[in-house]
This record gives structure tokens, sequence and C-alpha cells, in this order.
């Protein structure tokens, strides 16, 4: 018996920015399909792949498949869009502002990828200080947000890579900051669910941070937002605990780091 195979035409348009639409004449991505998607053969992943996901417009993007760990409740210690209060964006579709919230107008000094995670992080500088809740904000005005430091790994790559890598010797608001939860006091918590990475070969063992000793300390009992240190002192760019609503902090050290400015900021870029 003969096989006969009748070929389709699909209506579809290719213009100037090389869009191509499949049965729509009016393409808005690269490749915009007005239909179902088949694909007969795909090849195996890795275990760091990501995900596809589509909004409910039909756009496809890629997520961590960590934040699928738990079905969204983060105790596994992965990355949780859920706690952190929104859906973090790809790099490409950041558009840095003139100012951040609260006036000060932003220098972005650049970007670098981290190749263990992936991540991207991209250091800013601002006229002013900037309080953390508006630091937040930022982050999340761009698609990212306020650096997470969870290892010692990623932390040590961040010093170099950022801190160093564009002089910033300010102090840095970070992504560790209070939350009162039903029923439990307030307690520190990364903004993306994350835990700290423990290291159980130290007696006793201890999580990967670097807090100065005997912080985090809540003096005066309204201190709920960290920051790395501004270079100088004996602190050695460690962490410290500060009230979120300052726009400048000093910190304890031999000899004490002078108050400065909090007029550096780190963001995360998932992807």
């Amino acid at each position: 018996m003969k096989k006969y195979y009748i070929l389709i035409p699909l209506a579809f348009s290719i213009f100037t920015l090389a869009q191509v639409g499949i049965n729509t004449d009016e393409p808005t991505k690269t490749l915009d399909i007005n239909g179902e998607l088949r694909v007969r053969t795909l090849p195996s992943g890795d275990i760091i792949d990501e995900i596809l996901v589509s909004d409910t417009n039909g756009n496809v993007r890629k997520v961590s498949r960590n934040s699928f760990g738990t079905g969204g409740a983060g105790t596994d210690g992965s990355f949780n869009s859920t706690i952190l209060g929104y859906e973090p964006q790809p790099i490409a579709n950041k558009v840095v502002p003139a100012t951040a919230p609260g006036g000060a107008t932003v220098t972005e000094l650049g970007c670098k990828q981290y190749p263990t995670n992936g991540h991207y992080y991209c250091a800013y500088e601002l006229s002013a200080g900037i309080t953390w809740f508006n630091a937040y904000d930022f982050g999340k005005s761009l698609g990212g947000y306020l650096v997470t430091l969870t290892n010692t790994a990623e932390t040590d790559w961040v010093y170099s890579e950022i801190l160093t890598g564009y002089n910033l010797t300010n102090n840095i608001w970070i992504g560790y900051n209070k939350i009162a939860e039903p029923g439990n006091a307030n307690r520190f918590r990364w903004i993306t669910g994350e835990e700290f990475k423990i290291n159980w070969s130290t007696n006793p063992s201890t999580a990967e941070h670097r807090f100065v000793a005997g912080e985090p300390n809540n003096s005066n009992g309204n201190e709920g937002s960290t920051h790395i240190i501004g270079a100088g002192g004996s602190c050695n760019r460690g962490w410290n605990d500060s009230n979120g609503t300052l726009t400048s902090a000093s910190a304890t050290c031999t000899p004490a780091v002078a108050n400065r400015p909090l007029n550096k900021l780190i963001i995360e870029f998932n992807n």
C-alpha cells in the first residue's frame, strides 16, 4: 500500500524583528505558537537542569527545580518564591531605574555569574544610604532580590568577585531579616527561605555564616536587619544586625568601624 502525505500549510508571518508566528499574524515572541506544542524526542537532562513552566498567558519560562522541592513549603532549605513574596525574573529582563526607593540615584557597577549555582550577582552604588526595606523593594523592582549568602563557598566568591571586584567598601544590606510568624517569636530568616549550610565536622557543629562575635545581639531591642560591615577594623567584613530603618550603620571592632552609609547593594538573580 502506498502512503500519501498531505502537507498542510501553517499560517505564519515573519517580521523584521525575526518573530515567527504559527497560526497567528501578530507574534509577540521570537516564536509564537497559537495552539498546542508537541516534541516527539527529548534528550535526558542533568540533575542541575531547570524546569520549564508557563504563566497564565502561555509564556514559557525556566525556574529552579529546587523551588518545587517541598510543594511551596520550603522546609528543605531550598529557594522559595512564596516566602520571598514574588517570582524573580531572569537577569535579561532587568531594567535599572535612575533612582532607588527613597530617592537616591543608582549606578550599576557590573554583574558576574557564579559558576556553581549559575546565579548572577550585580553591584550597585547609590548616591545616599538606603533602608533595608527600600533595598528589598529595589531588588524586587529589578526582578532579583537582596543577596543571600548561605554557605562559605558562595560567600567567599561574592566577597572576592563582587565586594573586592567592585570596591564595595561601605556597609551592604543582605537578605537576612527578622520575621514574625504566628505562634513564634521573631527570628532571622533568609528572604528566599533558604537555610545555612551546616558544617557537621566541627564540634559543636556550626552554620556557615559571617556574623562577628556577639552578633546578632538585637541592641536596643530594634535590630532586625543584617548588613555586611564596611571595610576596616577587626570585623573583617563580617555581618552585623542593625535597625532596618537606618540608612547608615557602625560596628564595634578594634578599632571600631565608624558610622558609614548603607549605600552599596548586591542584587542576586537566579538566571
